[in-house]
This record gives C-alpha cells, structure tokens and sequence, in this order.
C-alpha cells in the first residue's frame, strides 16, 4: 500500500513539485509553512516591514557630496588683470574623473576649455582644464562634477573676473549634486536587497554546526537560496546604477555601454564584480552542500563556504565610507565585523523563523496528508509527534526518504539542544555590533552636533533605536531558550515563533536603515558642509533701500564679505566694521572694492571667532549725506 501511495503522490504533477505549489497551501508551500499557524497574521507582519522599509528607502533624502573643496585656481570670487591659462579645483581626497567633468563657460554659456579635465601631475585630488587664448574681460563660470573616493558624485563652481566687469553669473557650494530621484531610490534598494540577502545566507552557519539535519529541510535550502538570489540581485542593481548615480543622468541610461565601462574602472564596480564572481562560487559550493546525495557532500564544503563568505563580507567592507577613512585597514576591518555579526545573528533569526513555521503542529493536516497518501500509520506517528513536514510527505519519491519523514524527534531534539549555543552566539555577535557601531559612529559622526543636525545622525539614531528593540526580544528569546518547563509539544521555538518574527521584521526594517545610511555623507562632513554654506542677511539702509550683506564661508577664520546695494540710492561711498561684541572684539575695518554697480568686496578677512558678528556699514550718497546700518550674522 505504501509504494501505491508513493506513485499517487509523485503523479501530482512535475512542474507543482519543482516549484513546490499545491492547490491547498499557496505561497505556504514555498516555505512549508502549515495552515494551522497563522500564515497570513506571519506574513502580514513581515510584508509591513517590507512596506516600511520600501516607505524609507522611497522617501530617504537623496546623497550629498562627500569630498569637499580645499581650494582652486583661480580661487572663487577673484578679480584678475588678464584671463588665466588654466583652472584647477583641489579636493581633500581623490577625485574620479571617469564619469565627471571641469567646464568653463562665459557670460553667454559660450564653452571657453580648451581640453578635457585631467588630474595635473598625476594628482588624483585634483581637477585642471586648459583655457583658450584671447580670452576677453568679463566673468567666468566653472562648474565640475567629479566622483569622491567612495563613489559619491560631488558638484560646485567657482566664479572669477578678468578686468573691472562686475562679478556676475552664479556659482554653488561644493556637494550641491543633482541625482534622479528614481536612480537614489533604485541605489538604496539595490543597497537593501544586498545585505538581507548576504544576510540571509551567512545565517545557514546553523545548518553547518548545531542543526546539520536542517540541510534536509526543503524551506530551509529555499530560503538560503532566496537570500542567494537577492544579494546577486542587489549586486547587479548596484553596479547598473553606479553609472547613471554618478553622472546625474536617468534610469533610461542604465545600461548604456559607456557608463558600464566607466563604472567597471572606478574601484566601487570592481568591488561588485569581484562580489559577483565569489557569489557565483558560493552557489556552486551550496549546491553541492545542499544536495539529498550524503555521498556527495565534499567535506570541505562548509570550510570553503565560509572562506568565500569572508571574501564576499570584504566587498561590502572594502566600499563605501572606508575609502575615505584613516587608516584604511582599520575602517574595513570594523566593517567586515559589523556586517559579519549582523548576518550570524539576523541569518540565523530568519532560518528559525523558518523551522518554527515548518514545524507540524496541527494534527488535522497531516491525517489530511496520511488521507492522500493512503498510509495510515504515517498519520498516526506524525500526529504523536507533531513535527512532520506536509511539503515534504507530498514530494517525497522513494519508501527510504518517506521513511526518514517518521522520524522527526531527532531533528526537533537537534535543534533544541542547537538554540542555547545559537543564543551565545546571538549574544556575542550583539556585543560586536555594539562595539563596532560605537566605532563605526565616532568615526563618521565626529560631534555630537551632527547626531540631531544631520541626515547622517539622525539615521544613526533610528538605526541604534531599533537595534535597542532587537536586544530587548533576543533577551526575552534568550530566557525563553534557558527554561525548561516548555510542556509537552511545546518545544522553544515554538514559543518563540512571536518573538522571532517580529525581531526579523525590525531588523528588515534596520537593513532599510543601513541601506540609505551608507549613501548618505557622514555627519562630521555633513556639518562641515552645512557650516561653510555662506552666511546672508538683509538689512534697511533708508526707507527705500535695502543692503545685502554675504559672509562666504559661514565659518570663523579667512572669509570673503560682499555688500549689495538695492534699491532708490545712490552711493558715493561704502565703508564697513566687523565685531563681535561678546568677546569685545572689533571693530575690524574691511576694504570693500567695487565690483560693480552698487556692489562691493573685501577679501582675505580674519574673523577670528564663532559667534553673531555684526557688520556695520556706512553708505554715504553725498558729501554731507551718509547713513549707517548693522547686519548681524552667525558664524560658526
């Protein structure tokens, strides 16, 4: 009767076999996941992660620069007797030139380069363009694009005059990119699906160590795959999407042959290839691990497994914000750890979130399954023991694998002996995280200022938050794994089921996190940048005019002040002070030039403090006729 009942079952159909669907179970099948324990209440939970995280990723702040300007030639803002031979901008670290650019245009938009931008001397941190010869008096605009050591676009110009014309156009701070909303939302994904899935696979450590009979699980290989497909997805998202992330352009330039080119150049598409390549010898080393063949299982399958992984962990490690650290080695070495705990401790959550719903606990199911398989003591022995996989009674082909199903009270006993060692592990790898998060954050944050100012720090925030809800559930897991008064079927996994889930769905969210944190500037550049953005103040200087004043950069030490006049007045002369009246300094006398019609400069000012400087001017309009007005500015 038995064999009769085994040909019932393998004419069901190949094809719902292969892709392991039946009418009955749905999705549930997939996973092998019974009727009886609350599918859709799992899977509601898990999809409003998933809607949460897309919701971050969708509405996350697009990224900023990450090198900054250090200085150029001619510096912005300068005034010169005859036009220069060449521009150069100098950045804080090297700068990618593949998918950027150094122009010049003229007051018309007329291009005044010469030759394409190049690194002067082989210097990698900075930009030069040649000019053309003859050029007239008037203003000049340069504007670049350049990609920064971690494969952040950075844009900016500067503006300089050849003779007394007025110092027109416009120029913008460095770190003003403009990327396509739908290629940084695409990125940020991309970013998300690499690490669940990178993720998800170093959690099949479990299977390899304390549970090896979980290798004969049919969810457990299929969600160690799944996290396969989706790191090798986010991989190849990634690498599609440098291109066009770079070079400010659309998704419809994606795949253009150029912009793949230049990405495999730059160190950031190297990494994802030679991410690629270790992915493609992972899946071959778990294919042959995950085999129903023992005899075919090489020994050294798990030891290369884990070697590959290493070497995949170091990709991610060797990308991103360790370009730019000091010392380089530290910074990846930091990285690698605090991915690497992240997937021992989040991977194996979501393998035993896998096995809890698994597990048989409904006793009507599998008679149904004994129904159909027309034997009836394997319903009874499953009944009694409560553990039998539907999915995997239905597939299975031969009398010794239907016999091996009867058996289940080893692997439940394996694996509850396995949880005690996994919640050490769990318990180790949070302090790693801990640890190497509170480096990782010293590093990038730098002040305090930056946690609430920034988009850096304030994700960091949420990042450490949700980690905090994360330690709270592995601790209620972990003195649910220490008692021993479970009650019969009622096994810690099972009573953990809850827990687990919700500690996957939090730490899918926490991936969301992670995934925009990484393209984000870090907090201690972030500040900088908004610290140095010009200074501006509007003040009435008689009913009927009003003056400008501009202190660029809005930081204490060398600036450049700039007085604008508008409106019903006409001025003969401006003069003006600089003080600080809370550290009783001042007043400074600044040089003001005219640069143009009611337009004046003073360069090379020292303002030597923090705090609100007060800018006082004299606008005289006749020889007996002046008035004054105060502008006050911060400075940082």
């Amino acid at each position: 009767m038995r064999a009769t009942a085994l040909g019932q079952l393998s004419r069901l159909g190949n094809w719902r076999r292969w892709f392991g669907v039946r009418r009955s179970l749905g999705l549930r099948r997939w996973f092998g996941v019974p009727r009886s324990l609350g599918l859709r209440r799992w899977f509601g939970v898990l999809a409003l992660a998933g809607a949460l995280a897309t919701g971050w990723l969708a509405t996350a702040p697009a990224a900023s620069a990450h090198a900054v300007v250090v200085g150029s030639d001619p510096t912005d803002g300068a005034r010169l007797a005859k036009a220069p031979a060449s521009v150069t901008v100098r950045f804080d670290e090297n700068v990618g030139l593949s998918l950027g650019y150094l122009r010049v245009v003229d007051t018309a938009g007329r291009r005044v380069d010469a030759s394409a931008a190049t690194h002067p001397s082989g210097d990698g941190s900075a930009v030069s363009v040649t000019l053309k010869q003859g050029l007239g008096d008037g203003t000049y605009l340069a504007s670049f694009r350049v990609t920064s050591a971690d494969s952040h676009p950075v844009a900016g110009s500067i503006r300089f005059v050849v003779g007394n014309g007025p110092l027109g156009l416009s120029s913008g701070p460095s770190g003003t990119t403009s990327v396509d909303r739908a290629v940084s939302v695409g990125l940020a994904v991309g970013h998300w699906l690499s690490f669940a899935g990178v993720g998800v696979v170093g959690g099949s450590w479990l299977i390899f160590s304390i549970w090896p009979s979980g290798q004969r699980r049919r969810a457990i290989r299929r969600t160690i795959w799944t996290g396969w497909c989706l790191a090798a997805v986010g991989a190849i998202a990634e690498f599609v999407l440098q291109g066009p992330y770079a070079a400010g352009s659309g998704l419809r330039t994606a795949l253009q042959s150029s912009l793949l080119d230049a990405t495999l150049h730059v160190n950031a598409g190297q990494l994802l290839s030679l991410r690629l390549v270790l992915l493609g010898v992972l899946g071959l080393v778990l294919t042959a691990l995950l085999t129903d063949d023992e005899r075919r299982k090489p020994s050294w399958g798990p030891e290369a497994a884990a070697i590959v992984g290493v070497g995949i962990v170091v990709t991610y490690a060797a990308s991103g914000h360790s370009q730019s650290a000091n010392p380089r080695w530290l910074a990846v070495v930091v990285d690698a750890l605090h991915l690497t705990a992240m997937s021992v401790w989040l991977g194996g959550l979501a393998l035993l979130l896998v096995a809890a719903l698994s597990r048989r606990s409904d006793v009507a199911e599998v008679a149904e399954v004994a129904q159909v398989a027309e034997v009836a003591e394997v319903g009874a022995v499953a009944a009694v023991s409560g553990v039998v996989d539907v999915a995997e009674v239905a597939d299975a082909t031969d009398v010794a694998e239907f016999d091996d199903l009867l058996e289940p009270d080893a692997d439940a006993a394996e694996l509850a002996a396995g949880l005690p060692i996994f919640s050490r592990v769990a318990l180790a790898s949070v302090a790693t995280l801990a640890v190497t998060g509170t480096i990782q954050a010293w590093r990038e944050v730098g002040t305090v200022d930056a946690l609430s100012t920034t988009w850096y720090g304030r994700l960091v925030i949420a990042k450490v938050a949700l980690l905090g809800g994360l330690i709270l559930l592995g601790y209620y897991a972990r003195r649910t794994v220490l008692r021993r008064d479970w009650g019969l079927g009622r096994g810690p996994l099972q009573r953990m089921r809850r827990t687990i889930a919700v500690e996957v769905a939090v730490g899918a969210v926490v991936l969301a996190v992670t995934g925009v944190l990484i393209a984000q500037p870090p907090g201690k550049v972030a500040l900088a940048a908004e610290r140095s953005k010009p200074q501006v103040a509007t003040v009435a200087v008689t009913d009927k005019a009003t003056a400008r004043v501009e202190i660029d950069p809005g930081v204490h030490g060398n600036v450049e002040v700039q007085v604008s006049l508008t409106g019903s007045i006409t001025p003969t002369q401006v003069t003006a002070t600089a003080g600080l009246p809370a550290r009783s300094l001042g007043p400074i006398v600044l040089s003001l030039q005219a640069n143009g019609p009611k337009t004046y400069t003073s360069n090379d000012v020292v303002l030597p403090s923090a705090g609100d400087w007060q800018i006082t001017l004299n606008v005289q309009t006749s020889q007996f006729d002046s008035t004054t007005a105060v502008a006050t500015l911060h400075l940082s």
